[in-house]
């Protein structure tokens, strides 16, 4: 019997990640969906920051490939929210609604910010088949 309804997952990174005002390879989450062939949709990322010194937006590029190419998801910017009396911790969330087929289920993400540095230190990217 074939699959009936939507199954939504998500893969979460710990790794801290300095962000900067330029995208860099140095400063990237890798995920993996564990699915071999991705064929779903993007649906969303939740990202945690840390060490927020004077940037207000962040944005993101999601590729295939860990050196920028391939990308899937192209610069798309958040406004950062701050803690609860925190001057220097918040996060972002971006919702996507993207339907993608491709033959590896690798994904990297790229972060800048507007201005000054942040660090992203959990990243929660969430999909759906």
């Amino acid at each position: 019997m074939g699959k009936f309804g939507r199954f939504i997952h998500e893969a979460v990174d710990g790794t801290n990640r300095s962000v900067t005002g330029a995208f860099s390879v140095n400063n990237r989450h890798d995920i993996v969906t564990g699915s071999g062939r991705f064929a779903g949709s993007l649906d969303g990322i939740v990202l945690r920051l840390t060490n927020i010194n004077q940037a207000t937006k962040l944005v993101v590029k999601i590729c295939h490939n860990s050196n920028g190419t391939g990308i899937v998801i192209p610069d798309t910017e958040a406004v950062i929210a701050l803690e609860v009396g925190s001057n220097t911790e918040g996060g972002v969330a971006y919702q996507f609604d993207f339907k993608h087929v491709h033959t590896d289920d690798n994904f990297s993400i790229f972060y800048r910010t507007d201005a000054g540095t942040c660090t992203v230190d959990v990243v929660e990217l969430y999909w759906s088949e």
